[in-house]
C-alpha cells in the first residue's frame, strides 16, 4: 500500500515539469507575455478541476489499479503529442511564419493543446486517493505526497534545463512514469514502453528539430537551444544571420543603418568617453559602430544569457558580462560615461523595469561626471505614432524627465531618450552635423541626421505626448499596460478605451470583482453531489487567495530581480513545501481556522507594504512559503471535515475547488485586476475575500448542517 505513495509523487513530477515546458513552449510560440501566461495556466487549472470532478465517476470501477495505469501511460504519450502540437497547429493558426497569433487563436490553442492531458492529471488524483483508501486520512495523504512531487519535479527541471531539451525532459516524464508503474504493479510488459521511451529519448531532439525548422522556412534554423532564461533561434537567409529571443526577432546582421544611427546619435552626446556600458544592442552591430571612437577604452557588455554571449562578435576592447542588468548596477562601484540600453518595449514586467524611475534613478549613480549620459530607445513610427504608442512614449517621457536636468529625444528608427546632468546634449541638426564629421558613413551623414532630428519631427514628438504622461514605477508599472495596449491593438483588439473606462472606474471593477468571485464560488459548491456551501466556498476562497498571492510574490521578485522564468521553480517548490507542512502539522497548529484567516489577512497586508521597499529576494520566498503553510492548515481542516461526511469522494470534490478556486483567481485577477487596479490594488482584492471567509466562519448563521 505505502508504494503506491510513489505514484503521487509521479503525479506531482509529471504535474510541474509537463505544465512548465508546455506553458512555456505555447509562450515561445505566440510571442506571450505575463497576461498570457495566467490565461494559460488559468485554463490549466480549469481542466485539471474539470478531470477531478469526472475522475469521481471512475471511483467505483473494478480494477482500479488498471485505470491508473492507463491514466499513466496515456499521459505519458499525451504529453509528447501535445508537445509536437504546439509547433503543428502554429502552422494552422498563421498564415505565414512569424505572423502575430489573434487572441481568439491563442485560447484556442491552448484549449486543444491543454485539455486531454490536464483532464488526465485531474482525473487521476481521486483515483489514487481510492487506491488508497485504507489509509488513515488517504486524500490527506494524497495532497502531501502530490505536493512533495511537484517539489522533486521542480528540482528536477531545474538541473535538466541545463543539459537538456524541452522534448528530452518530457520523454523522460514518460520514461519515469513507466519506471514507476513496472515497481509498483509488477506488470512485465511494462518493460516494452520502458524501452520505446529509452530509446526515444535519444532521438527525439533531432526529430523535434527537423519540425520546428519549417518554422523558419525560407530560412536555415543553424542554431537553437533552450537556456534558465529562454530560447535562442539562429537562422540564415541569404548570408543574413537572424536571431529571435523566444520566437521574436530581436537582431540581424546586415544592419548597418540601425547600428550607425543609433549609435553615432548616442556618442556624439560625450564624444570623449572612455568608459561605455551597453545594454542591449550587440547582435544589431552596435559593438563594431562603438569601437570607431578613439577615445573609447573599454566597454562592458552585459547579457543574461551565456548562449548570446556565445554569438558575440568578440572585440579586444570588450568585457562581455553574463549578469542581470538591474542586479549589476546595483551590486558594482564602476562608473560609465555612457549607459546605453537599447532592449524591446515593456511588454512584460521584465522588460519594464528597464523604463522605471528605479533604474533610470539607478543609473544615473553609475554616471562617472556631470557629462555623463544614459540613453535608451523606445518603438515609434516612421512619420506619425499611434494613439498607443503616443501613451507609451509620453509615460516614459514623463518618468525619464523627472530624472535627469538635461534630456533630449531624438525620433530615429527608434526614439532615442538621452538624459544627462550637464547642458552638453543637443538634437539640433547644425551642431550634430558639426559633431559628426569624423563618424560619417553610407548610414550616417548630414541628409539622415537632417531628416531625423529637423524641428518638425521634433516638435511633432512632444505635440503627440503633451500632457499625456504618467510616472512609470516598480509598484505602478503603467508603461507596461501601455506597451500591452500597442500590443492588443496590432491584433486588432483595441482595448485602450476599454481600459481608460475601466481605470476611471476602479472602484466599481473592485466592487463587481469581488462579487462574481463570490458568486462563483457559491456555485462550484453547488456541482458536488454532497455540497457543504460554507465549507466548500472556503477551500474555494482560501485556494484563490493563496495561489494569487504566490502570483503576487512571483511579480514583485520580476519587478525588482528579474529572471523569474528560472526562479518559478524554486517559488513553485518553497510554496509546495509550505502547503505539504500545513498539512502534515494541521493537529499540531493548535490555532482554529478562524485566528489562521487573521494572520493570512495580516500577512498579506505585510506584502502590501513591501510593494516601494527593495528587499532582499529571500524575503519573497519566505512569504511564499508562509503562505502556503496557511493554505495548507486551513485546507486541512477543512478537509478533516468535508471527510466526514463524504468519505473517498471527498478526494474529488476537494481537488475540484482547489483547482478551480485557483483558476478564477489566476484568470480574474492576474489577468484582470493586475493590469487595471495595479497589482498593489489587487492585494486589497485578496485581503477583502479572506475577511468574507473569516466572517463567514465566525457567523451563527449556518449555511449548511456541518459543524466548523
Amino acid at each position: 500500500m505505502r508504494k503506491k505513495i510513489l505514484l503521487f509523487i509521479t503525479l506531482g513530477i509529471s504535474s510541474l515539469i509537463g505544465q512548465t515546458v508546455l506553458l512555456r513552449e505555447m509562450l515561445i510560440e505566440v510571442r506571450g507575455n505575463e497576461i498570457v501566461f495566467s490565461i494559460y495556466l488559468s485554463l490549466w487549472l480549469l481542466m485539471i478541476a474539470v478531470g477531478s470532478l469526472l475522475g469521481r465517476y471512475l471511483l467505483h470501477k473494478k480494477n482500479i489499479e488498471r485505470w491508473i495505469s492507463a491514466g499513466f501511460m496515456l499521459l505519458s504519450v499525451l504529453l509528447i503529442l501535445q508537445f509536437f502540437g504546439i509547433r503543428l497547429l502554429g502552422n494552422v493558426f498563421t498564415i505565414i511564419s512569424g505572423e502575430m497569433f489573434s487572441i481568439g487563436n491563442m485560447f484556442l490553442l491552448a484549449l486543444i493543446i491543454l485539455t486531454s492531458g490536464c483532464l488526465i492529471l485531474g482525473a487521476l488524483f481521486p483515483l489514487l486517493c481510492t487506491a488508497i483508501k485504507s489509509m488513515k486520512d488517504p486524500v490527506h495523504e494524497g495532497y502531501i505526497f502530490e505536493s512533495i512531487g511537484i517539489v522533486v519535479g521542480g528540482i528536477l527541471f531545474a538541473v535538466g534545463i541545463l543539459f537538456l531539451a524541452h522534448i528530452q525532459l518530457i520523454v523522460c516524464i514518460g520514461l519515469l512514469n513507466c519506471i514507476i508503474l513496472f515497481l509498483i504493479f509488477k506488470r512485465k510488459y511494462m518493460f516494452i514502453p520502458i524501452m520505446i521511451f529509452l530509446v526515444f529519448a535519444f532521438f527525439a531532439e533531432p526529430i523535434f528539430m527537423n519540425v520546428y525548422a519549417r518554422k523558419y522556412i525560407p530560412q536555415t534554423l543553424l542554431f537553437s537551444r533552450d537556456s534558465k532564461y529562454g530560447r535562442l533561434d539562429v537562422t540564415e537567409e541569404q548570408e543574413q544571420m537572424n536571431y529571435y529571443w523566444n520566437g521574436e526577432l530581436f537582431a540581424h546582421t546586415d544592419n548597418q543603418a540601425y547600428a550607425a544611427q543609433m549609435v553615432n546619435f548616442v556618442m556624439m552626446q560625450n564624444p570623449k568617453a572612455r568608459r561605455v556600458l551597453l545594454v542591449g544592442g550587440m547582435l544589431n552591430g552596435f559593438i563594431s559602430e562603438i569601437t570607431k571612437y578613439k577615445s573609447l577604452e573599454y566597454i562592458d557588455y552585459l547579457e543574461l544569457d551565456k548562449n548570446m554571449i556565445a554569438f558575440a562578435p568578440h572585440h579586444p576592447d570588450v568585457q562581455y558580462i553574463q549578469d542581470d542588468p538591474v542586479h549589476y548596477l546595483r551590486t558594482v562601484t564602476e562608473n560609465y560615461d555612457i549607459i546605453f540600453v537599447d532592449v524591446p518595449d515593456p511588454t512584460s514586467l521584465l522588460l519594464n523595469r528597464y523604463y522605471t524611475l528605479q533604474f533610470f534613478e539607478l543609473t544615473r549613480e553609475h554616471f562617472s561626471n556631470d557629462s555623463a549620459v544614459l540613453a535608451i530607445t523606445l518603438s515609434s513610427g516612421t512619420n506619425f505614432m499611434t494613439p498607443e504608442l503616443e501613451q507609451l512614449n509620453a509615460t516614459v517621457w514623463e518618468t525619464f524627465s523627472g530624472v535627469f536636468q538635461s534630456r533630449i529625444v531624438i525620433p530615429s528608427v527608434k526614439n532615442i531618450f538621452i538624459g544627462s546632468n550637464t547642458n552638453m546634449l543637443t538634437n539640433e541638426v547644425q551642431e550634430l552635423q558639426v559633431r559628426s564629421e569624423k563618424y560619417q558613413s553610407r548610414w550616417f551623414n548630414d541628409a539622415i541626421i537632417f531628416e531625423r532630428c529637423n524641428t518638425l519631427r521634433i516638435q511633432q514628438f512632444f505635440d503627440a505626448i503633451s500632457g499625456r504622461g504618467e510616472l512609470n514605477t516598480i509598484s505602478d508599472p503603467v508603461a507596461y499596460l501601455s506597451a500591452v495596449t500597442v500590443w492588443t491593438s496590432i491584433l486588432d483588439m483595441n482595448i485602450t478605451s476599454t481600459l481608460a473606462w475601466m481605470k476611471a472606474h476602479n472602484g466599481l471593477i473592485f466592487v463587481v470583482s469581488l462579487l462574481l468571485i463570490l458568486l462563483l464560488a457559491f456555485c462550484s459548491s453547488k456541482l458536488n453531489i454532497q455540497s457543504q456551501t460554507q465549507i466548500d466556498m472556503q477551500i474555494f476562497l482560501v485556494s484563490l487567495v493563496n495561489f494569487v498571492m504566490q502570483l503576487v510574490l512571483l511579480n514583485l521578485f520580476q519587478m525588482q530581480f528579474g529572471n523569474i522564468y528560472f526562479m518559478v521553480f524554486l517559488f513553485t517548490s518553497f510554496f509546495m513545501i509550505g502547503l505539504a507542512a500545513g498539512f502534515v502539522l494541521r493537529k499540531r497548529v493548535r490555532l482554529n481556522i478562524s485566528l489562521l484567516y487573521v494572520l493570512n489577512i495580516l500577512f498579506a497586508g505585510s506584502v502590501w507594504l513591501l510593494f516601494d521597499v527593495l528587499v532582499p529576494g529571500s524575503v519573497y520566498l519566505f512569504f511564499n512559503i508562509l503562505f502556503a503553510f496557511l493554505e495548507g492548515s486551513i485546507l486541512a481542516k477543512l478537509l478533516d471535515e468535508k471527510y466526514k461526511k463524504e468519505s473517498i469522494q471527498s478526494g474529488s470534490s476537494f481537488y475540484f475547488l482547489d483547482s478551480l478556486g485557483s483558476m478564477v483567481g489566476g484568470l480574474i485577477i492576474g489577468v484582470l485586476l493586475f493590469p487595471v487596479l495595479g497589482i498593489k490594488a489587487s492585494v486589497l482584492v485578496l485581503m477583502c475575500l479572506l475577511v468574507v471567509n473569516f466572517v463567514v466562519r465566525i457567523s451563527p448563521q449556518r449555511l449548511t448542517k456541518g459543524t466548523r
